[in-house]
């Protein structure tokens, strides 16, 4: 059943799974590199942190579809070549790329909670532990993502030339 469903959807399912992994990793590199930088500009750190905390908001809401693509997509190509029954070693780097995606969805959750708990501080006029935790999510957290991330996306290359 998925194998027929695999070979006829394939560029489609393929082009979904790429789209969504350079949503998520290309949208936590902008930030980091291009987004937080400009924003902690702002000469009123309550404003900056404020800015950064929307755009952190409407950045987590667009990537709840997006994971939710990539991980479908994924698990689908993932079945469709049956990788597990055909060799040991693509098994394992399916398996690396699995695992690493489920470590970058665990950080995104991570993430998440700190912007809640960032929001509450801002709220409660802390603007300096807010600043700190958009500061852990800024360099930290989607440092150490977006490097996991494009770790999976050179598994993803190995496995299409397969």
């Amino acid at each position: 059943m998925l194998g027929a469903f695999y070979v006829d959807y394939l560029p489609l399912i393929f082009a979904v799974h790429i789209f969504s992994a350079i949503i998520w990793i290309g949208g936590m590199v902008a930030f980091s590199l291009t987004v937080y930088p400009s924003v902690m500009q702002i000469p009123n750190e309550k404003m900056a942190v404020r800015t950064s905390l929307r755009t952190l908001n409407r950045f987590f809401k667009l990537l709840v579809p997006v994971a939710l693509m990539s991980g479908i997509s994924g698990f689908v190509m993932a079945g469709g070549k049956d990788y597990a029954h055909q060799d040991p070693v693509m098994s394992v780097v399916v398996t690396s790329k699995e695992l690493i995606w489920l470590f970058m969805v665990l950080l995104w959750l991570y993430a998440w909670y700190k912007i809640k708990e960032a929001r509450a501080r801002c709220l409660a006029s802390d603007s300096e532990h807010a600043r700190d935790n958009v500061k852990l999510i800024a360099h930290y957290i989607f440092g150490i993502a977006s490097l996991l991330g494009f770790c999976a996306v050179y598994f993803g290359y190995i496995l299409r030339s397969v």
